[in-house]
């Protein structure tokens, strides 16, 4: 596995690096730093400070003997690989590197986690006005919403009683049932499948079908879970409560899947906007 996190130097992006640690414990993941500054000709000190920081934070998590990364090498430099882009990389049983682009957050966020083949981006938001980064009410949004992969938005950190996953009649990835079961076991959580039913007599048993195979993949796995099916009219609420107090996790696959299609744009911001804790979109 391997992810992608978007930091700056901002109170909300070195709150999550506790649950970095802990998700890249839980799946030995590669890690990929990246922070993104306006137009210059280096890398700026204070983030290229900041990322270093935060590589040395996640690694405090770990215990020397179960350290899957690397430190830099003594004298390594920032590799420029094309104006306006610079990385440096360890490489121990897993790789860690930081990287540093200039230009827009949301353009580079999408555009390294399509280079690198990343399965999850993360990012933080500032719970104060909705969730901003770094003043900017729709960055995250954006990232979500243009990201070839899996995005997990954390506005607050803090254990969650209950991970509510909203699935269609959509083809689940396995990647995807991998990452609920992760933050399931990051909060110790409860976990609640609910489908969404389309209006349709002959999808009825097409979802009902989808929930008894998710419910047996998680039994399997020990994991408590429950399951619910809902019809399409009632998802948005649904999922506007549900966001208040647990993780919600939508599963917005390809064109045909049917929550992609019911929550618009503004939803899905409505959606960053309450939640306490945080947003999964799974693809």
């Amino acid at each position: 596995m391997k992810i992608l996190v978007a930091l700056d130097a901002k109170k909300y992006s070195r709150k999550i690096l506790k649950d970095v640690a802990r998700l890249a414990e839980n799946t030995l993941s590669d890690i990929v730093f990246l922070g993104v500054q306006d137009n210059a000709q280096e890398p700026a000190h204070s983030l290229v400070n900041a990322l270093l920081k935060y590589q040395n934070d996640v690694y405090s998590f770990f215990s020397p003997d179960e350290l899957p990364y690397a430190d830099f090498p003594p004298g390594s430099e920032w590799q420029e690989n094309a104006k306006g882009d610079w990385s440096i990389t360890s490489k121990g049983m897993k790789e860690f590197s930081l990287q540093i682009r200039t230009g827009s957050v949301t353009k580079q966020a999408v555009a390294v986690s399509a280079e690198i083949g990343a399965d999850l981006i993360i990012l933080g938001c500032s719970g104060e006005f909705g969730c901003e980064w770094d003043g900017e009410l729709n960055v995250p949004l954006r990232i979500a919403e243009d990201a070839p992969c899996s995005v997990l938005v954390i506005k607050q950190v803090r254990n969650a009683n209950q991970i509510v996953s909203i699935l269609d009649q959509s083809v689940v990835k396995q990647d995807s049932l991998e990452l609920v079961n992760q933050l399931v076991t990051l909060h110790d959580s409860g976990l609640k499948i609910v489908g969404v039913q389309e209006q349709k007599a002959d999808k009825e048993d097409e979802i009902e079908s989808r929930m008894i195979e998710l419910l047996r993949y998680y039994n399997d796995r020990e994991i408590n879970t429950w399951v619910k099916v809902i019809n399409s009219d009632d998802v948005k609420s649904y999922v506007t409560d549900a966001s208040r107090e647990a993780i919600v996790a939508l599963w917005m696959g390809g064109k045909q899947s049917l929550i992609k299609k019911l929550f618009s744009r503004s939803m899905v911001d409505k959606l960053l906007e309450t939640t306490k804790s945080s947003l999964l979109i799974l693809r």
